[in-house]
């Protein structure tokens, strides 16, 4: 079995972005083994990175999640000087930059990917030589999401969601249409938000144009919880839907 690290810092991984990203590579074969690069410790990564990227029994392909963080406080010098050293001892190798912002040309990498590109999961999968074009069902979701109590106003709870990785081009969010006036959505912040129902009529939807991605998701502002609801990509067919049970 193939083995691919994945080099972080380990701020990108507070909400589980690598583990998810590790769970993705991992169903096409890959043995996923992480780095992960706590504040103050960067004088590791000239001790630890050398130890499995310059030495092809220990790694087949290297993965870097490029974040500002990641990049921060010397440690790209740091990671530079590993990879030329890898490169002297190895020769060439998969080295792949994921990066959420601006790309880092001081790297020399064999493949640099947009973590918020539509079709990062392709790049990937071409960089590697596997197929995780489609998302699988698992055991971590694609997507950040979660329901927040408010006080005072109108709307008692804000639905707060945003994808891990890559990007919704458009924004659906939707609840059953007997639900539509008691818990009346309303997506927060956005000008232009279309309506209506599905065909089947099954869901009352609001539509929003704006580009979602890890770093600018969207809030939606409730009046009550309804019985379920869903989001995401455009079209009813690509959205989540969860069903929401009451407490006990």
């Amino acid at each position: 079995m193939a083995t691919v690290w994945i080099t972080f810092a380990t701020e990108d991984n507070a909400e589980g972005v690598i583990d998810y990203l590790a769970q993705e590579i991992s169903r096409c074969g890959w043995k996923t083994r992480l780095h992960p690069m706590f504040p103050g410790e960067d004088e590791k990564i000239d001790r630890l990175m050398p130890a499995f990227l310059a030495r092809p029994e220990q790694s087949d392909a290297w993965i870097l999640f490029g974040s500002a963080a990641a990049l921060a406080h010397g440690r790209a010098a740091r990671i530079e000087g590993a990879i030329q050293r890898a490169l002297g001892a190895r020769g060439e190798f998969t080295a792949v930059g994921l990066f959420p912002g601006a790309r880092d040309e001081r790297l020399q990498l064999s493949h640099t990917v947009g973590v918020h590109d539509a079709d990062w999961r392709q790049q990937l999968g071409d960089a590697l030589g596997c197929d995780i074009a489609e998302a699988a069902d698992g055991v971590l979701p694609p997507y950040l999401a979660n329901v927040n109590v408010l006080s005072g106003g109108e709307y008692r709870y804000s639905f707060e969601c945003r994808p891990k990785m890559g990007r919704w081009d458009a924004f659906v969010f939707a609840v059953p249409p007997e639900d539509m006036k008691r818990v009346a959505p309303k997506i927060a912040f956005e000008e232009g938000v279309e309506e209506g129902f599905s065909d089947d009529a099954e869901w009352y939807f609001q539509l929003a144009r704006r580009v979602a991605t890890a770093a600018n998701g969207y809030s939606v502002l409730l009046k009550d919880l309804p019985k379920r609801l869903a989001f995401g990509q455009e079209g009813l067919d690509q959205a989540v839907i969860l069903e929401l049970r009451p407490k006990n």
